[in-house]
């Protein structure tokens, strides 16, 4: 509990010090338009205004309504601090699921020093940490919906009465997975499919709650896909030469990244096999979650662009094959563990003073243009101009990357921010 308290202010103070971000500002309406001047007033959203919102979403932009239905609920908000907290509750329940699938899949009893090695994977290898965690809008779309398709995992790995109850949780949370995004939530179906292949063939028994799962897993993610915006969007023509130089473009984007991941779980198989620590079921286990971890990559060659972020599932699903060799070799050699949560700890201070840095010069240059645009709001002509912020340096950082203000008022963040605000127009200028 002191370890996972500690992880929670650590990512209350990295929310804190996150302010919104490109998107954010135009979640805080009705969607209506990607374009701010398609409909000059703008509507604020509130909770029972968001299904309408997300009907609009559906049909212009794309269909992802379950991630974006849970940030236009924060947006409602005049303040960000509901988010900061519900957030980092949240990125503790992310590792709170990997470690019990790593636990259970493992046959290993829960060691608590286990999960500082846990957080700081997830610290040094989610990609695009600040976009994909810190940003309300990209948290919303890849950290929220991990906890959902992790909790599908979890709950076909564990469930299998047959009752009024668990048929009802199956559909619901098989729809959520298979709606939470495009990539991972298939690639976690697919992870529960090959469970119920090998359940088959081994114990000649299918679950129907799973099976039920399953299914509504596939209307979900069919309604997703089906969104005219997201057709719209995505309408490319996807040949072979195009889709393998999407396949290369990933490895080469990944693999140097992950290599040493797939050389320490060989290490660890290796040792645990020879040690007698691993049963087959483990094997497979691991075996499956590689399989959903390759999916989930490398199901963006078929997409029109692949960001980084969007390998979020596939990073977390290589975590938890990694974590079910972890628990089998490490489990019960505690001062070993202590050492090693010891190394990751001193790591992670090492790479969070640079990180932490820039994200707090970026909240300060943010606090310094809104009280520009607060005191514009008193004025006659509600005009602001901005010095606009520096670059950022770090990946932590959630505005690393991401759309900004720039100098013409015309520009399109600067016509959502005075939509945000209530100003007729901000412009910037760069500081010399």
């Amino acid at each position: 509990m002191a370890i996972l308290t500690i992880v929670f202010f650590i990512m209350l103070l990295l929310n804190w010090k996150t302010l919104y971000v490109a998107d954010d500002y135009v979640y805080r309406f009705v969607y209506q338009s990607p374009s701010p001047t398609a409909f000059p007033h703008q509507q604020r959203i509130s909770t029972w205004l968001i299904p309408y919102s997300m009907f609009n979403h559906y049909q212009l932009w794309n269909g992802r309504f379950v991630a974006h239905s849970i940030v236009q609920y924060f947006m409602q908000f005049n303040s960000k601090v509901p988010f900061d907290i519900c957030s980092s509750l949240i990125y503790i329940l992310l590792l709170l699921l990997m470690n019990k699938l790593s636990v259970k899949l493992s046959g290993k009893k829960h060691n608590p020093f286990i999960l500082p090695l846990i957080f700081g994977f997830t610290w040094f290898y989610i990609p695009y940490f600040g976009q994909s965690v810190l940003w309300l809008s990209g948290s919303g779309n890849y950290l929220w919906m991990s906890v959902i398709y992790l909790g599908f995992i979890l709950y076909n790995l564990k469930v299998r009465t047959v009752n009024f109850s668990n048929i009802l949780g199956a559909i619901v949370l098989g729809f959520l997975a298979g709606a939470s995004n495009e990539n991972s939530g298939p690639a976690a179906v697919l992870i529960i499919l090959l469970f119920m292949v090998k359940r088959l063939i081994q114990e000649h028994k299918i679950s129907l709650v799973s099976t039920i799962s399953v299914i509504f897993s596939g209307i979900g993610f069919i309604t997703m896909m089906l969104s005219p915006g997201s057709q719209s969007r995505g309408n490319i023509h996807r040949t072979w030469t195009l889709i393998q130089k999407n396949f290369a473009g990933i490895y080469k984007l990944t693999f140097d990244k992950w290599v040493w991941i797939y050389l320490l779980m060989a290490v660890l198989l290796i040792v645990g096999v020879v040690l007698k620590k691993i049963n087959i079921d483990t094997i497979w286990a691991v075996l499956f979650f590689l399989i959903g971890h390759l999916a989930a990559v490398y199901a963006m060659a078929f997409s029109p662009e692949y960001p980084e972020r969007t390998f979020f599932g596939g990073v977390i699903f290589l975590g938890i094959a990694l974590f079910i060799l972890v628990y089998a070799v490490f489990s019960e050699l505690t001062w070993t563990t202590v050492a090693l949560s010891a190394v990751i700890t001193v790591m992670f201070g090492i790479s969070f003073g640079p990180a932490y840095k820039d994200i707090n010069l970026s909240y300060h240059q943010m606090r310094t243009q809104y009280q520009i645009i607060y005191q514009a709001e008193k004025t006659k002509d509600k005009s602001a101009r901005i010095p606009l912020m520096t670059m950022q340096k770090s990946k932590y950082n959630a505005n690393y990357g991401v759309i900004a203000l720039d100098t013409p008022p015309t520009a399109l963040m600067n016509q959502w921010e005075a939509k945000f605000f209530g100003l007729n127009q901000i412009s910037g200028y760069r500081v010399k």
